[in-house]
């Protein structure tokens, strides 16, 4: 058996993220932070939540056994250590002292036991764990998973959305597999939920009996020593774009994302706000029903990526501003050095009229409708979806844009078979596996897609092989990505958020506001 981490690779971890050793968490205690955000969550229960919405919440309040850093790398959150088996299918957690959950109970084994129990029960992300065999209550500071297979475990574990959220055991018992709500919404973050009132707000208070996780100086990524400066952090679904710049010129904001672009120039201008572009941010792309008879055939799937300019999409969702956007095939961004790939990218950005009305013949398609869903909550997918859908109307594809909040647009895509192509959006994949749920066959959010070649690869993909072996694999995933269409990506969109400068200690991150260990210093 290893132990992991042991003292040195803890050290390195918290070098890795750590910040300056004269790092003093806040400047002022106290205030009100109002965020305008973009859209209303979803769900509370983060071991449900599978949207940016709900996630961006969820690691306010809740924690889990491991965490990503700064730098994508696995760190311990809730774990004091971990020991892992040499072949691999063996873990057992020690947890860490005194833990505290937001109804003041100390946090125990059997805590963990019942809540990733019932993450591989109900959450939509229950996938990546197949490999999972059991997990057990040693003692009250102790738990053992046993797996069938070695796999990615401790990365699939660190995932943050669907996290694999600690909850009390008396409300895991509670809800089963429904969806946890209203003041049962319990976790060990920084943060406690107030409560929450959709399309109105979200209202977070500093949870004054959090553990501060003192093995680092400093928080990193979604973890390490995270601070509740603020007294209160309210998150407000603001969906129309004038609205949140005009409330962050005034000040009824702190914090706004995404803002217009066209609305930059201006805002930079002004002396009391700090406006910044988040790269990398979002892949825009399109997820298909497979289910829809239309879409499962894939010579319409292969008319559907002919007819698609990518430049011209990108242009309209980001009014033609080039430091907003990239064309680039690859899921993996640029950034993300270890995992990107141009495999499968000679399908990508070639459109061609008559490629197109060869493969609509062979798919036997006759004009017949394409429900195209999709929103206004973020503007950049609307305008993506409103070029995408005069790129195939001209080239004699007849999709049908059908408009509604995001919210009603994810349970639709998940509940309904009453659509062909789901105008999305992905943030920056921390691991491949990640992609499990919108690629592998039976998962959610794949919509009906099924292909044995990608199970082979995924199974590559999330096996306990080096990581030189897996990006192999997932060079193969991406391939057939490109040769299959189980989604198809459109390239990437950068976005502006825009700060007071009366915040101190902000840092914008890829995935979501962070405001512990930050300052209001507004009086």
């Amino acid at each position: 058996m290893k132990t992991m981490p042991t003292s040195a690779v803890l050290g390195c971890l918290l070098l890795a993220g750590a910040a300056p050793a004269a790092y003093a968490a806040c400047e002022v205690q106290g205030g009100k932070i109002q965020a305008a955000m973009t859209t209303n969550a979803s769900t509370m229960d983060a071991i449900l939540s599978t949207t940016n919405a709900s996630r961006q919440v969820a690691i306010y309040l809740f924690e889990s056994l491991v965490t990503y850093d700064e730098n994508y790398q696995v760190i311990p959150q809730l774990a004091e250590s971990w020991v892992r088996s040499d072949d691999g299918l063996t873990y057992i957690f020690t947890l860490r002292d005194g833990i505290k959950f937001h109804n003041g109970k100390t946090m125990t084994a059997d805590d963990v036991t019942a809540s990733v129990q019932r993450f591989l029960k109900v959450s939509p992300g229950a996938g990546r764990f197949k490999n999972v065999q059991s997990v057990e209550t040693i003692d009250p500071k102790t738990v053992k998973f046993t797996l069938k297979a070695d796999f990615p475990f401790l990365s699939n574990l660190a995932i943050p959305s669907p996290t694999v959220a600690i909850y009390p055991a008396d409300i895991v018992a509670k809800y089963g597999d429904k969806e946890v709500t209203g003041a049962d919404i319990i976790g060990t973050g920084p943060y406690k939920l107030n409560r929450w009132r959709p399309d109105v707000s979200i209202s977070m208070s500093k949870f004054p009996d959090y553990v501060t996780d003192t093995r680092f100086k400093g928080p990193t990524g979604f973890g390490g020593a995270r601070t509740a400066c603020a007294d209160e952090v309210n998150f407000l679904p603001v969906p129309e774009e004038a609205a949140r710049v005009a409330g962050l010129q005034t000040g009824d904001f702190d914090y706004a994302e995404a803002l217009p672009i066209t609305a930059v120039p201006q805002l930079e201008g002004d002396k009391a706000l700090k406006i910044e572009i988040v790269k990398p941010r979002w892949a825009i792309l399109v997820e298909l029903d497979h289910k829809d008879p239309w879409v499962s055939k894939k010579p319409f799937r292969k008319a559907l990526e002919a007819a698609i300019n990518p430049e011209q999409i990108l242009q309209a969702a980001s009014f033609g501003r080039k430091d907003y956007y990239r064309v680039q095939p690859s899921i993996f961004f640029p950034e993300q050095k270890q995992w990107y790939s141009e495999a499968g990218a000679q399908a990508y950005n070639a459109p061609n009229a008559d490629t197109v009305k060869k493969l609509l013949a062979e798919a036997g398609y006759n004009g017949e409708p394409i429900t195209f869903i999709t929103n206004q909550n973020y503007s950049w997918m609307f305008k993506a979806s409103q070029a995408l859908a005069a790129q195939w109307q001209k080239a004699g594809i007849n999709v049908k844009l059908e408009l509604m909040d995001w919210p009603s647009q994810i349970k639709r895509a998940q509940e309904k078979a009453d659509w062909g192509i789901n105008q999305t959006g992905w943030s920056p994949r921390l691991d491949p596996f990640q992609t499990l749920s919108s690629l592998q066959c039976g998962t959610v959010s794949a919509f009906g897609y099924c292909n044995q070649a990608m199970e082979g690869a995924l199974a590559k993909v999330n096996s306990g092989l080096p990581d030189d072996e897996r990006k192999k694999a997932w060079a193969e995933v991406q391939q057939i990505v490109w040769d299959d269409l189980p989604v198809i990506r459109i390239g990437d969109y950068f976005e502006p958020e825009g700060t007071r400068t009366t915040l101190k200690g902000y840092i914008p991150f890829y995935v979501t506001p962070r405001f512990w260990d930050v300052s209001q210093t507004k009086k």
